[in-house]
């Protein structure tokens, strides 16, 4: 079983996106090629077959890309957010010089 927590930072940022916002969003953390495991916030996301719900912070829901189910299976992970102007990734908080990346993986094993 995976744990997500948000941190309060990114928490706001989530919650002036969907201020802005009409659809529903949703957080995937995959193996992409270019932002490696870094979460990315989309608007009316497409969920692959074989992607895992394993939560929600701030009503939006978490999906692990099956590449990324078993690195994260009995962990507990903190999404943040962290100043990034240049970042050319296609989530939705670039728009404002920002990314959201993991921080405090943890086995839950190690508790």
């Amino acid at each position: 079983m995976t744990i997500v927590h948000i941190t309060p930072r990114a928490a706001a940022v989530v919650s002036r996106i969907r201020g802005e916002r009409r659809g529903p969003l949703t957080f995937t953390i995959d193996g992409g090629c270019c932002e490696g495991t870094a979460p990315h916030l989309f608007e009316d996301a497409v969920i692959t077959p074989g992607a895992e719900k394993v939560g929600q912070v701030e009503c939006v829901a978490i999906y692990l890309q099956p590449a990324m189910v078993p690195m994260y299976a009995d962990a507990e992970i903190t999404i943040d957010v962290i100043d990034e102007p240049l970042s050319d990734a296609l989530s939705l908080e670039t728009a404002y010089g920002l990314r959201f990346v993991v921080r405090d993986v943890r086995a839950l094993s190690q508790k």
